[in-house]
């Protein structure tokens, strides 16, 4: 699958905006501030229906303009040698705002004209079908966070992951959040003494159900990635310690504890059971049955509280180097290796999960990886045949197609006194 072309409609600075990309390699170059992190960010957009750099939908209008439109073409791989017939699908999202001010907008999603009410809707699209296989890999300045940011920024980087490449995973994560926020608003019900036990029961088989589901799947993806981002790491830096990725849970004890004591990493700095990998046999009653044992004992807190303080909504999971956090521990190279090769294990991953090719998004080159790293991330990429946007403000490292960003418009190549 490729993206053939973009429309962008006063989407941020970018006012009416049209570009149509090589398969392959794609430098997106200019001075800072002139559109082309914008356009990396509407391809992610068009794929995830979220923006990597802000959640407000308004943000994205632009200034004084009341409604934003970006939209694709994705047709069949033309390097494709499979047997299958050619196709194209177009995807459009629209923006409109809602209020005077610029502050509120709703989003609308479309695929070949037709619309979709909700984000699973439009989101599940992409199984089970060639040729809405649609799916980005971005890194960005931003990634940092997901080793010095909170807890809240890890979990909503593996949600997003997973449900790329999972469907159930999608679905369950959709019905856990509903289920959390049923439960919330029950606990924080001013009729005391009430909820009655048996009515927040009713709402806690359901929390562990789909928690459990949710549980267990990351630990199934940590158990996938873990080698791959070995294997990645020991290219990009072979001198490197070791890195992989531990999942954090407060509520994991007893026979689920147990079963996942292989797993275990004894550290004094990780407050509660930590572990990585897939659960063995019965795992997933395990878990249901250890967050049900949990919110047993949390159930007098959580009436006081108000909210539900044990599940996958509260759990975290951390990079450790050799046997340390690499958060605290590790240099600003030993950190951004490690970030540059969980974005590559992941693209590996999704491929090889989904038989799709993902587009990889890397938003400025420039700054964000040196030397070394730029070279061996350019050339994996050339080699695995991946379409690719990256911004810059230098000279591309390698051969490639270049665009021209400057003052919201794009023009493709670059002469020398732009430079």
């Amino acid at each position: 699958m490729k993206l053939t072309e973009i429309r962008l409609k006063n989407f941020r600075n970018l006012t009416d905006l049209t570009l149509k990309p090589d398969p392959g390699i794609n430098f997106l170059i200019g001075l800072n501030g002139q559109g082309k992190t914008s356009l990396i960010e509407a391809i992610s957009y068009l794929a995830t229906l979220r923006s990597f750099r802000d959640r407000k939908a308004a943000h994205v209008v632009q200034w004084g303009e009341t409604v934003a439109d970006i939209s694709c073409q994705l047709s069949s791989d033309p390097n494709a040698t499979q047997l299958s017939p050619s196709w194209k699908t177009d995807l459009k999202i629209q923006f409109k705002m809602t209020d005077s001010v610029g502050k509120k907008a709703t989003k609308s999603a479309f695929i070949n004209g037709k619309p979709y009410k909700s984000s699973t809707q439009y989101l599940t699209q992409r199984f089970g079908s060639v040729e809405l296989g649609f799916h980005t890999v971005v890194f960005n300045p931003a990634d940092h966070d997901l080793v010095r940011g909170e807890p809240a920024i890890r979990r909503s980087y593996l949600d997003q992951v997973i449900a790329a490449q999972d469907v159930d995973y999608l679905k369950a994560l959709q019905k856990f959040n509903r289920t959390l926020q049923q439960r919330n608003h029950l606990l924080k019900s001013q009729d005391r003494p009430y909820p009655t036990a048996e009515l927040l029961s009713g709402f806690t088989a359901p929390f562990c159900a789909f928690g459990s589901i949710l549980v267990h799947r990351r630990l199934t993806w940590l158990n996938q990635i873990n080698p791959l981002l070995q294997e990645i790491l020991a290219q990009i830096a072979p001198l490197q310690a070791p890195i992989r990725i531990s999942y954090n849970s407060s509520w994991l004890a007893g026979e689920a504890g147990a079963a996942m004591k292989k797993f275990a990493l004894n550290n004094e700095e990780l407050d509660s059971h930590h572990f990585s990998g897939q659960p063995g046999s019965g795992s997933l009653e395990l878990l249901e049955r250890s967050l049900r044992a949990k919110l047993t004992t949390l159930e007098s807190e959580e009436r006081k509280v108000g909210f539900s303080l044990a599940g996958p909504h509260r759990d975290d999971w951390v990079f450790l180097l050799g046997d340390q956090v690499l958060k605290g521990h590790g240099s600003q190279g030993e950190v951004r290796s490690a970030l540059l090769a969980l974005k590559l294990a992941e693209v590996v991953l999704f491929q090889k999960i989904t038989g799709h090719r993902p587009l990889f998004l890397l938003d400025d080159l420039s700054s964000e990886l040196d030397q070394k790293r730029r070279s061996f991330l350019l050339q994996f990429l050339a080699e695995t045949d991946l379409q690719t946007f990256v911004t810059t403000t230098d000279e591309p490292p390698i051969r490639g197609t270049q665009f021209w960003v400057s003052g919201g418009k794009i023009e493709e190549g670059r002469h020398d006194d732009r430079k």
